[in-house]
């Protein structure tokens, strides 16, 4: 029943809405370097613009595994207030994973920021970052102040109006950005199994023992709240299983929307989302169908990416992947003209 009265909600409000924008997407690349920690953090601003689109130099997906989409490098942004929102990927994925989400939202006005956290994307992998979750939230803080701090795109940004959106283990780093606090120590009597992202490689880390890790736990455990965050809109959520008690939640005063499907494998909702809902006061709560797997939160696919990447690309013959982007749309922009 609640799940029919939200997508009432959004059916409503776009009934209501007048034609997409007219809007360009722009981008600008930039390297920020977290010096305190060592830590380059390559970045993407992504935001609307009047410029026109050169349909000469339009992207070429014949080789690439997902569908891109058409930006404009360097363009003029638009010259007044946009809201803003930071994206984080999944363990293993990087800042372009979820462009489907960032040229919608992009065309409703706002700039979107999406970057790749350190040694835990496709372009970079480093075992221990792969399991220092809570850095992850550094990186967002970080980046945050450089383009608040940025000439060109920190005076159009509406400061009033921020807003995290992840997927997956980026689900979790938005959780620790609104003020959740991930025990670690929950994991020394369960048998947690490695991503199938975890960079295969003769050094073997024990994530309970490793000096580096626990330091860095000690160490950025509390200071991952982001206050200048206003709402958080997450897609299968993992890390679950180190979330056991509302005491790790209490904190969390921001709304946050989760969104994922019943068919989850590899963050089952039981343990994840419907987990995170029931210790988040402030939490929302959607599911999609039995078959709705995982990666369908991932850009659509091209033939070639099926073909290397089936695991991330092929969905269950019933479920549309670009119905489920559609519908996610949707929500997040309801959420966030509510909450932002």
């Amino acid at each position: 029943m609640k799940n029919f009265l939200i997508i009432t909600t959004v059916l409503f409000y776009f009934s209501c809405r007048s034609q997409e924008s007219d809007f360009n997407v722009g981008q600008k690349s930039i390297t920020y370097i977290d010096e305190s920690r060592n830590r380059p953090l390559v970045t993407e601003i992504w935001y609307p613009t009047k410029d026109s689109l050169d349909k000469n130099i339009a992207t070429n997906t014949q080789r690439t595994p997902f569908v891109t989409i058409n930006a404009i490098p360097d363009a003029s942004i638009i010259d007044e207030k946009h809201p803003l929102l930071l994206v984080s990927h999944g363990t293993g994925g990087n800042r372009f994973s979820l462009t489907w989400f960032i040229e919608k939202m992009v065309k409703e006005g706002y700039i979107v920021v999406s970057l790749d956290h350190y040694g835990n994307s496709s372009f970079n992998k480093i075992p221990r970052e792969f399991v220092k979750w809570w850095e992850r939230a550094i990186d967002i803080k970080h980046v945050l102040t450089q383009v608040l701090n940025d000439d060109t795109v920190g005076s159009k940004i509406d400061i009033s109006k921020i807003g995290g959106v992840g997927f997956s283990l980026g689900g979790y780093t938005n959780i620790a950005l609104a003020g959740g606090y991930v025990n670690r120590n929950l994991t020394k009597t369960m048998d947690i199994e490695l991503p199938p992202e975890f960079p295969k490689g003769e050094e073997i880390i024990d994530f309970n023992t490793d000096s580096l890790i626990i330091a860095s736990y000690n160490k950025y455990k509390d200071q991952v709240k982001d206050e200048r965050m206003k709402a958080f809109f997450i897609m299968a959520p993992a890390i679950g299983f180190g979330f056991q008690s509302e005491k790790q939640t209490k904190n969390i005063t921001a709304p946050i929307f989760i969104i994922a499907g019943k068919g989850d494998t590899n963050t089952p909702i039981s343990g994840n989302a419907e987990n995170y809902h029931l210790l988040i006061k402030t939490s929302e709560l959607y599911l999609f169908g039995e078959h709705v797997n995982h990666y369908v939160f991932l850009n659509e696919a091209t033939e070639f990416g099926k073909q290397i990447l089936p695991d991330l690309t092929i969905d269950h013959p019933s479920v549309d992947r670009r119905e489920i982007h559609n519908k996610t749309i949707g929500l997040a922009i309801v959420f966030f003209d509510k909450n932002l």
